[in-house]
């Protein structure tokens, strides 16, 4: 009993502390943050660290992976969700369409922003998701096109490129096209790293001794098989060797090997006795028919095919239809037409039969392969239009900066050059100033010459000069005003709005209270006397409602 207890506490204990230990999502999120050439292959390595943990982590690891890549940029965000598409349609609900669905919106969203290498990360993954779901024709459309961007931007950039080659090869044959099967076999051979697993290499060969012999180049078909033979037996794979042994024999048949044919036919009968393959002796008696022809014995070959047809009994029609054909050629062979007749017969529906199937599966792919094009079509089209938008929207910003720009230059060119006409006429306001100060300084010199001249003549000089300093001329004044209004441009307008009907006289005071002018200096420049500067003040004191000088002169100052 309490044996039972400490395994089950253990157990807990290990539950707990697997449940409690930390995913590295940083690090995986940082991985898919990567936008380096290598950046595929750092995304896969993401993907391969989470199919090495329990079923309960990988979905926890797609989801938190998804919620940090959502606080990213857009490609982020996208990335979160491919990655979280592919774990959940392998490992949650396998060949679920729904994530399939979600894998092809994220490999749309990377075309509309013109990403290749999601596109081919995207576009690969979406394949592989279609030929789980047996929609070969489909799939082997998209697989196509990322392929031909992993060429485009450097295979050595992609994980596994060598896998995907093989994989699509064998997609190739299976969908009917023997000779695109090889091209991109070959290709994956060439490529092929550390990845790919025996198994694979084994199929591979295969799949080229098969595509070959339907190309019905035989010599080339001999060749794979013949190095699937020595690959297995170096690593010591005896089913597989066997299968490489075999599937030679129709290929020696072809060429005439025939000594070599009938070497392999007699071990295939070994085969045939233990093998629970069934096909093993119908293509063995086949294949003993043939050898008998070649060799004009026609009597041997009908007995062996038609042993492998009662054996058949047209549960493999494909081979059936070999066997009839082989039979009718050899009866008119040996000049009997009537008991070809039966067998050509057959042949000829059969032949109608696979006709057809092969015309449906042709129409079938050329209609996925017209709806792929169509789609891409329009993808790219919207793409474009998007793209032109965008441009569209970018000159017209482009252009109102521009005059935005302009405007500003203008406005501050002419603001540069108001506030230096301001300036300038402020200096010359302070030197007019000055002039006026100086003026009222001469004629109190004037005054107090007037009052110690013992001379009349003397004295009428001095009082015609007096006179000559102590009016202003009307010429001053408006320049006088001139440089006032450039320097406080708005004053005048300000004051008739603080004070309505204010007269002329009084805006003169106003002016010259603004530059700081005292009594005597504002007397003098009128030319008038210390009474009238007070009288005006005063009537200015009173439309301002101020009982003071200094307030009013505060006031002043403000307009």
């Amino acid at each position: 009993m309490k044996v039972a207890q400490l395994i089950s506490a253990c157990l807990l204990i290990t539950l707990c502390a697997a449940a409690q230990k930390k995913l590295p999502i940083d690090e995986w999120v940082n991985r898919l943050k990567d936008e380096s050439k290598q950046q595929v292959a750092k995304h896969y390595s993401v993907y391969y660290d989470i199919t090495k943990i329990d079923s309960t982590s990988k979905i926890k690891a797609a989801t938190e992976i998804e919620a940090a890549c959502a606080k990213g940029n857009k490609r982020l965000q996208l990335l979160g969700r491919s990655v979280k598409a592919k774990l959940f349609f392998y490992h949650l609900k396998e060949g679920d369409s729904l994530y399939a669905a979600q894998m092809k919106v994220c490999l749309n969203e990377a075309v509309e922003m013109e990403d290749p290498y999601l596109q081919a990360e995207f576009g690969r993954w979406y394949s592989e998701m279609l030929n789980s779901m047996n929609k070969y024709e489909l799939a082997v459309q998209y697989a196509i096109t990322s392929l031909r961007l992993h060429d485009y931007l450097g295979v050595e950039n992609f994980a596994a490129v060598s896998i995907f080659y093989l994989w699509v090869g064998e997609a190739l044959l299976v969908a009917g096209y023997p000779q695109d099967a090889i091209d991109h076999l070959r290709t994956g051979l060439k490529l092929a790293d550390t990845l790919v697993k025996p198994f694979r290499f084994m199929y591979t060969y295969n799949n080229l001794g098969l595509a070959y012999r339907k190309l019905q180049k035989h010599d080339s078909a001999i060749y794979y098989f013949e190095k699937l033979q020595n690959y297995c037996i170096e690593i010591n794979k005896p089913v597989w060797q066997e299968i490489a042994y075999k599937n030679r024999l129709p290929s020696f048949v072809a060429l005439g090997m025939l000594d070599s044919a009938k070497m392999v036919d007699a071990r295939l009968f070994e085969i045939a006795k233990a093998s629970k393959e069934p096909d093993d002796l119908l293509i063995a008696y086949e294949m003993k028919g043939k050898i008998a022809m070649q060799e004009n014995d026609h009597q041997t070959a009908i007995a062996a095919l038609l042993k492998s047809a009662e054996l058949n009994n047209g549960k493999n029609k494909e081979l059936l239809n070999r066997v009839y054909e082989a039979l009718a050629a050899c009866y008119e062979t040996m000049g009997q037409p009537e008991k070809a007749y039966p067998y050509l017969k057959l042949i000829r529906t059969y032949n109608d039969s696979v006709s057809l199937a092969r015309e449906a599966s042709n129409n079938r792919y050329v209609f996925v392969k017209a709806e792929y094009e169509k789609e891409q079509l329009a993808l790219k089209r919207m793409t474009e239009e998007k793209s032109n938008a965008v441009n569209k929207r970018n000159i017209g910003i482009a252009l109102l900066v521009l005059i935005a720009a302009i405007a500003i230059w203008w406005l501050n060119s002419r603001r540069k050059k108001a506030e230096q006409q301001q300036l300038q006429a402020a200096k010359e306001l302070e030197l007019f100033k000055h002039e006026i100060i100086n003026k009222n300084s001469r004629i109190e010199e004037l005054q107090a010459s007037i009052e110690h001249q013992q001379h009349k003549q003397h004295d009428a000089q001095t009082i015609g000069e007096l006179s000559r300093q102590m009016i202003l001329t009307e010429a001053d004044w408006q320049n006088f005003k001139s440089l006032f209004e450039k320097t406080y441009p708005s004053f005048f307008k300000l004051l008739r709005e603080k004070a309505p009907g204010i007269t002329e006289a009084e805006q003169r005071m106003a002016a010259l209270l603004k530059i700081q002018l005292n009594t005597k200096q504002i007397a003098a420049m009128q030319g008038i006397g210390l009474d009238s500067v007070h009288k005006t003040r005063h009537r200015l004191r009173q439309r301002f409602g101020t009982g003071t000088t200094v307030e009013l002169e505060t006031i002043i100052a403000g307009i």
